[in-house]
């Protein structure tokens, strides 16, 4: 039995951990025994699965004060392990983690990137923290990960990511072979049949960049588009999207649909989708939405690698503003559908398919991920 400690902020409806829930259930667990420290008190929304699957959560994770952190870490692998595996999410922060988990004496330990934020650090002491912090990932991990190239060149750097490996989120894309009653998802969320519908599906947090969102909607229905707006997530700005919305006189014409457990059938019923995010990793809402075989329209910071459908994304930049978004918003709407009707196998059979993606993390897990799995540059 290969134990492996996760670390991450909390295990919420969030790309990253949406991503560590299906290998964890899709993982051999009688071969491998997952935990998570959380850096939380509170309960996240897969916590109650997470421990339905046999696996185990920790919340003892303060990170705002690094002494008591680092007793808590160390308390939590004498007592619950030896770990075989230590894997951190938690971006910069993931330097402390490696330098923790080497004095512990943990073997593999593993520095994992899901984001390519393109600012830089604002001030002297955020400067120094990102140096010192990328030198203790380079000094203490055995294993450098990151979700697309960008997201190996944002926490590594682009020279020291010449020795990170590129690992693509892989997704169960099952649910998107079923049949969707269209008719039946917008009746349940008040949507009229009639209407095109424009979605967007994650957290209301400022990467995701909802109020651009709501910027274009209005110049969409201000120019005659007979459109509603499907929002599905929650977040920390959810309330003051829908203040914004509701501002606008839009509320009539915009869906709040919450956390879901099962977007398959949402994205199924949208017509468009926008995401229009200031900085990504590798957005597993793009790949869902890919598999649903709806067109995109996202920010140039959406990394071409997620491009698994031909033809399927289109990316403007966010310096055109919102007006010609709205612009290239009515212009995919009026082409009408393009689903081809094999998107989801065809995402099965790639790079984005969850049997590869665990195949990969069960080599590294045991120790013989190989050279020619690790990204040439």
């Amino acid at each position: 039995m290969h134990k492996i400690l996760h670390v991450v902020g909390a295990m919420d409806r969030a790309g990253a951990e949406t991503w560590l829930i299906h290998v964890l259930r899709a993982i051999d667990r009688s071969q491998f025994q997952f935990h998570f420290l959380v850096h939380t008190d509170k309960e996240a929304a897969y916590d109650d699965e997470i421990r339905s699957l046999g696996a185990h959560i920790h919340h003892r994770g303060d990170n705002r004060n690094p002494i008591s952190y680092g007793r808590q870490f160390k308390s939590i692998l004498r007592e619950h392990g030896p770990f075989d595996v230590v894997h951190s999410h938690v971006y910069l922060f993931s330097g402390y983690v490696m330098r923790l988990a080497a004095q512990a004496g943990v073997p593999i330990r593993i520095a994992h990137s899901h984001t390519a934020p393109k600012d830089k650090p604002s001030n002297i002491v955020r400067r120094n923290y990102t140096r010192l912090m990328r030198r203790w990932i380079g000094r203490y991990s055995t294993e450098r990960i990151g979700v697309s190239r960008a997201a190996v060149d944002g926490l590594f750097g682009r020279q020291a990511g010449t020795g990170a490996t590129v690992l693509h989120y892989g997704l169960d894309f099952t649910p998107f072979l079923n049949q969707v009653d269209i008719k039946e998802v917008k009746s349940r969320f008040g949507i009229p049949e009639e209407r095109k519908v424009i979605g967007h599906v994650g957290r209301f947090a400022p990467v995701k960049n909802h109020s651009f969102l709501v910027d274009v909607f209005e110049r969409v229905v201000a120019n005659g588009m007979d459109a509603h707006l499907l929002l599905v997530g929650d977040g920390a700005l959810l309330p003051a999207i829908q203040a914004d919305v509701e501002a606008r006189g839009l509320s009539n014409r915009c869906t709040f649909a919450g956390l879901q457990t099962a977007v398959s059938p949402l994205l199924s019923a949208m017509d468009l989708f926008v995401f229009p995010s200031f900085h990504e990793g590798l957005p597993l809402t793009v790949l869902e939405a890919q598999a649903a075989g709806v067109p995109i329209l996202a920010s140039a910071a959406t990394p071409e690698e997620i491009d698994a459908i031909p033809n399927l994304i289109e990316r403007r930049s966010l310096e055109e503003g919102p007006a010609a978004w709205a612009s290239a918003v009515m212009q995919k709407l009026k082409n009408g559908n393009v689903k081809r009707g094999d998107e989801a196998l065809v995402l099965q059979k790639s790079s984005f398919a969850l049997p590869v993606c665990v195949e990969k993390l069960r080599r590294i897990y045991t120790g013989r991920g190989s050279e020619n799995e690790r990204h040439e540059r």
